[in-house]
């Protein structure tokens, strides 16, 4: 799954981000959102750059609407970087490249 970015939904989300061992990204998003789709390609980049130590996925909350409210997503983007099931690292808004990177790092 690494290398690139991974689409979640509801009915996946628990095995491709919450019970994956290492670091994973999630990125809690929407296609209407000018600054979600401006992430996109930064996520790709990051993927690429981190294949083999983070995952980086997405989900739309708008096809899947019932993951947002069990992590408290009021705004997107929300970045929440998950490790062994737990939330350890949080960013809500537009992000950069530097960002995003930054959010990652300690959790490696």
């Amino acid at each position: 799954m690494s290398g690139t970015v991974v689409d979640v939904t509801d009915a996946d989300f628990e095995s491709k981000v919450v019970q994956v061992t290492g670091p994973v990204l999630a990125v809690f998003r929407a296609e209407w959102s000018a600054p979600c789709r401006a992430l996109d390609p930064i996520l790709t980049d990051v993927a690429r750059e981190y294949e083999g130590r983070a995952t980086i996925a997405r989900l739309d909350i708008d096809q899947s609407p019932e993951t947002p409210p069990k992590y408290g997503i009021t705004a997107i983007p929300t970045l929440h970087v998950f490790k062994g099931g737990q939330i350890v690292g949080t960013w809500i808004g537009p992000a950069d490249r530097n960002r995003v990177v930054a959010l990652i790092e300690p959790h490696l």
